[in-house]
Parts: structure tokens; C-alpha cells; sequence
């Protein structure tokens, strides 16, 4: 049976199923009855079916995700853009349907609280979202959401969302969260003003004690086409965690998947513009040789352009 939708008044009911990355339209269809709209987790093969505003459409599952492979959606875009896409051609989605999210990062709250009704369309959620996915600045919105995406409760996220647009206290455990981020925010902008990270070309790299999240650094290095962040693997002695995201100065002919990371770390994966290695098991690469690996591929792919 499917979990217990959150649900709030005149919208239609959101799920949060298990953390994956992907999810079977077969398997949408035979859970829930009706329309079916998979927000922010990539439906397996949605791009072969009907492009529409806002994603794509396989019967009456409807894909409202950023995570699709292909040109359309290696872009700065993040599904709650998508979202705002399709309710201005198409309206929300009905009471009727089902929305259900994997996760519930910034991008997933907001994507699924758009086209359930939860949540007012509005270009600031769409802002939020890319701060959260691509560019790394400083958003509230973006930073509160992205502070509770562990905690995986959909009634908190958007309470202490409301509770932050109205200007009212956030609940105690959203404020903690908050001063978390912003103090792990503050901790990346001080590794880079004390030069932690290192060059090779347009590859900024650098060496942590515990690997900081890849999202708050385009923003501080805007010269920088593609950033890598290693640190030590807390359950692997000897090996590497490697994180990579794509920077803000990368052309359009460089993605992280034109680099075949894979080639040389096959526990390497990730999307378009961002990935790491440590669910696998990390590398056994030391740092310096991974961006030396990486340089080189960027270079092969921005002569091959």
C-alpha cells in the first residue's frame, strides 16, 4: 500500500516514496490509480515519450523532472522550473492525481508542492530551486529546504516553509537545520578565501578532511568550469571520496557525461552537472592524479568542440 500522502487543503496529495533515483512508470501505474505525476526523480524512458510543457508524459504518468538524459534538460533548469512551465500551459495538476517524490531536497518540495496546489506558482520557488541545483548562492528558501531534505518530512518542510515566507519563528528543529547550512556555507567561502582549492586550467580542486557539499561552490569559484572535491573515505582506509559538480563558466559542449568519469573511477556516477563516487566505495586515485584525470578530459572534450 502506498505510504501516507501528505495532504493539504484543495490540493492534491503528495507521496514520498523510497530514496531512489529513478522509478518505473510500470510500477507508478500499478501502485496508484489515476493520474500519476513523478516530480523530481527521473521516470525510467520518460524521453521517449510525449514531450510536453513542464517534462514528459508516458500515458498517465507524468515525468516533471530535470534528471531526463539528452540536450533538453542538460541545462540550467531544475524540475521546479519545469513545474512552473507546465502550470502556465497546462494549469496544476488535479485533486484527483497523485504526486510522489523520492526525495525532499529544494527541488522536490517545491516541484511537488507546485503542481499538487500546495504552493502558489511563483518565480521565486523557480529561483530557489536553481540556486539549490546549479548556481549556489545564498537563497532562503533554497537553504531551509535543502537544510530538512535528511529528515524526509514532507509536513515539516512545508510548515517551516510557510512559516519563513509569513516571517514567523521557524519550528526549533528548521532553525537548527538552518544554522547548520549556513554555517557549512560559510565554512566552503572560507576554504576558498584561504586558498584550499587548487587549479589545473579551468578545474578547481581541493582536498577536505570530510568532503563539503559541491552545491554552495560554483558560486564562490565563477571561473571555474568544473569543480572536484575529494576527502578521505570514512569507511574505505585508503580510498577516496571524489566529488564533482559543473561550474558556472563551463561551455555548453562540457558535462560532466561528455568527461566519462567512469572510465577511469567505475564507482563513479551521477547526473549532467554533478556526481560523486562514495555510495560505491570512494576511488583509490589520490586527489591529485583524479584532477589530473579529469583536466585532461576536459581539455580532450573543449579541443574536440
Amino acid at each position: 500500500m502506498p505510504d501516507a500522502p501528505f495532504r493539504a487543503s484543495g490540493a492534491a496529495p503528495i507521496v514520498l516514496l523510497a530514496a531512489t533515483p529513478t522509478v518505473s512508470a510500470d510500477e507508478l501505474r500499478a501502485r496508484f490509480a489515476g493520474e500519476i505525476v513523478a516530480c523530481d526523480c527521473y521516470v525510467r524512458g520518460a524521453e521517449h515519450g510525449e514531450r510536453v510543457a513542464g517534462g514528459y508524459r508516458l500515458g498517465r504518468v507524468l515525468n516533471v523532472d530535470h534528471h531526463a538524459p539528452g540536450p533538453v534538460m542538460a541545462r540550467a533548469v531544475s524540475s521546479a522550473n519545469l513545474a512552473l512551465a507546465y502550470i502556465a500551459a497546462h494549469g496544476r495538476a488535479s485533486r484527483d492525481a497523485t504526486v510522489v517524490v523520492t526525495h525532499t531536497d529544494c527541488d522536490s518540495v517545491l516541484s511537488a508542492g507546485l503542481m499538487a496546489g500546495v504552493l502558489e506558482p511563483r518565480a521565486a520557488y523557480g529561483e530557489a530551486a536553481l540556486a539549490a541545483d546549479h548556481t549556489g548562492e545564498a537563497n532562503d528558501i533554497a537553504d531551509l529546504l535543502q537544510a530538512l531534505d535528511a529528515r524526509r518530512d514532507l509536513a515539516l518542510s512545508f510548515g517551516s516553509l510557510r512559516a519563513l515566507e509569513a516571517g514567523e519563528p521557524l519550528p526549533e528543529v528548521a532553525a537548527a537545520a538552518l544554522a547548520r547550512r549556513r554555517t557549512e556555507r560559510a565554512a566552503a567561502a572560507r576554504a576558498v578565501r584561504d586558498g584550499v582549492m587548487r587549479w589545473r586550467g579551468a578545474l578547481a580542486f581541493g582536498v577536505f578532511a570530510e568532503p563539503p557539499d559541491t552545491e554552495f561552490f560554483p558560486a564562490l569559484l565563477p571561473a571555474a568550469a568544473v569543480i572536484l572535491l575529494a576527502a578521505p573515505h570514512p569507511d574505505h582506509p585508503g580510498r577516496w571520496i571524489a566529488k564533482l559538480r559543473l561550474g558556472r563558466a563551463a561551455s555548453p559542449a562540457l558535462t560532466l557525461h561528455a568527461l566519462a568519469i567512469e572510465a577511469f573511477d567505475a564507482n563513479y556516477g551521477g547526473r549532467w552537472n554533478a556526481g560523486a563516487n562514495r555510495r560505491a566505495g570512494g576511488t583509490a586515485l589520490e586527489p591529485e592524479a583524479y584532477a589530473e584525470q579529469v583536466a585532461a578530459r576536459m581539455a580532450a572534450v573543449l579541443g574536440a568542440a
